[in-house]
């Protein structure tokens, strides 16, 4: 599994930029932007509908990213033996949540 992790304080085109929600924006847009293609998936606060424009957004869309991710890999090989847990016990693959202000 491949993964992309984006460091937006830094990015040169970003500079620490979040999104927002436009004037007249279509209600169905949040769960639009989270349909996987194929086995990308999407995440970020730009995807949650519950928390736009913030990082508990961006968590909690992560979450159900991985969640989406994992019943994909369990739907086409119908075992989950070789995948660590992400939440719940930590492993020699798992990585602590590190949450900072840059």
């Amino acid at each position: 599994i491949q993964y992309l992790v984006s460091h937006w304080g830094t990015d040169v085109n970003s500079l620490g930029s979040y999104s927002y929600d436009a004037v007249a924006k279509a209600h169905d847009l949040y769960e639009k932007l989270r349909i996987p293609i194929d086995n990308l998936f999407f995440a970020g606060e730009a995807t949650s509908m519950k928390y736009p424009g913030s990082v508990h957004g961006a968590f909690s869309t992560g979450i159900m990213a991985a969640e989406d991710c994992r019943m994909r890999v369990l739907e086409r090989y119908g075992d989950l033996a070789l995948l660590q847990p992400a939440i719940g016990e930590e492993t020699n693959f798992s990585v602590p949540l590190l949450i900072s202000r840059l």
